[in-house]
């Protein structure tokens, strides 16, 4: 047993001692045509580049857009039936109201054909200053988890996620970050400030989040009407492809609510940059295809000119795998090296983009999210890997059926 574990032993050092070896002249081989080489690094660095680049700045202007297009409020608010609402164009916070529904129509809108995201909201009238129990403020309890129109708005805030006993002032409130105000003579900290919006209810209201309502309500000093699973409105944005008459006719079978529609066409424009966005992605694939086509027929017709060297390194001994690894060791190294040269020549664009174009648009106070750093060194691993990849598998079937040929028609300049 231990001669036969011996000769197996030794047998796969051989072979990998010869794919090593292989490999070492797949690294030798492209030195053989530096001009070619060169080429062909910097056709996938531009190819790589150009992904990087171009998806970092989607991502950035899709982000961008999103926390712009929140900014301008939700498609459609549900509210009590007997509820006075004066509308506006941008939907962002409950109407004052002592109108409430029960919070189960929350998850029978959620349900409903053609409604994305839905923010649930409870506008309460409490004290915020002792001995003055008649000065009364809105305080609006919603969830942070579902909301799409008050945190967007956060211009400021303390460094750590929101707790318990927090509120965000709207922007016309003076109060500071990290200042003590008492709602109904409870101590609470101001968590956060909102920008100006221009409509009123939103900038001169508190928010807040469900459980610090319900830590208020129980308090000893507490003056709110406090009731459990009770909704103010319902805040309701609209999925891709649907349309704000067809989600209010869906809402209408339910009893005892009108729904408010703001303009149109904040959702519409909102659908169709999703759908360029979209667009954009797919033309990114479409890319990444092509440069797999692209580089297979080169790769093939390289390893055409090369066949009597397959050849010849079939006929001394060169098994099938040997010849496909050294082939396949050779696109991994171009491609590899192109793109890692493509993460830099896309980081280089993106600081040309960060100098022209964001500072042109930070001149006219409009903001660009960048992604975070994590995320930007994420996709700049992950498009090497993919330039890497797309070598790999391009070289991969003209090297297999260059090695499985006989060596005499390698030699010979015949094909199957």
């Amino acid at each position: 047993m231990s001669e036969v574990a011996a000769v197996t032993a030794s047998g796969a050092a051989r072979r990998k001692g010869a794919a090593w070896l292989f490999i070492k002249m797949a690294r030798q081989n492209l030195m053989r045509r530096p001009t070619r080489t060169l080429m062909l690094i910097l056709a996938v660095a531009l190819g790589t580049g150009a992904v990087f680049a171009s998806y970092t700045v989607a991502h950035g202007i899709e982000t961008s857009m999103q926390r712009s297009f929140s900014r301008m409020g939700a498609d459609l608010i549900v509210v009590p039936e007997d509820a006075m609402v004066n509308i506006t164009s941008a939907l962002l916070t409950v109407q004052p109201t002592e109108s409430t529904f029960d919070e189960a129509l929350l998850k029978d809108i959620a349900h409903l054909d053609g409604v994305a995201q839905v923010a649930p909201q409870t506008i309460y009238k409490v004290s915020m200053m002792a001995g003055m129990p008649m000065h009364k403020v809105n305080l609006i309890a919603f969830d942070p988890a579902q909301d799409f129109t008050v945190m967007p708005w956060i211009q400021e805030h303390l460094d750590r996620p929101m707790q318990t006993n927090d509120l965000i002032c709207g922007g016309r409130i003076t109060d500071k970050l990290g200042d003590e105000v008492e709602p109904c003579s409870s101590a609470t900290t101001v968590y956060g400030k909102l920008a100006r919006s221009g409509v009123g209810p939103f900038d001169e209201s508190y928010f807040t989040t469900y459980s610090t309502v319900e830590a208020l309500a129980k308090a000893e000093t507490s003056c709110m009407p406090y009731q459990k699973n009770r909704l103010s409105a319902i805040l309701v944005r609209i999925g891709f492809g649907a349309t704000p008459e067809r989600v209010k006719f869906a809402l209408a079978q339910f009893p005892g609510i009108k729904v408010v529609t703001g303009a149109n066409i904040v959702t519409s424009t909102r659908q169709t940059t999703t759908a360029l966005l979209n667009g954009m992605t797919g033309f990114t694939v479409m890319m990444v295809l092509g440069s797999l086509i692209l580089l297979g027929l080169l790769f093939s017709a390289i390893i055409t000119e090369r066949r009597r060297e397959v050849g010849l390194l079939r006929a001394i001994g060169a098994k099938h795998g040997d010849i496909v690894t050294m082939l396949v060791a050779e696109a991994a190294f171009a491609t590899t090296i192109g793109g890692l040269s493509g993460i830099l020549l896309g980081g280089g664009l993106l600081l040309i983009f960060q100098h022209s174009l964001v500072y042109y648009l930070e001149t006219l106070h409009v903001e660009f999210s960048w992604p975070a750093t994590t995320e930007t060194l994420t996709v700049a691993a992950v498009c090497a890997l993919i330039a890497a990849a797309v070598g790999i598998i391009g070289a991969l079937i003209p090297a297999w059926r260059a090695g499985g040929e006989q060596p005499y028609s390698l030699i010979q300049g015949e094909s199957e």
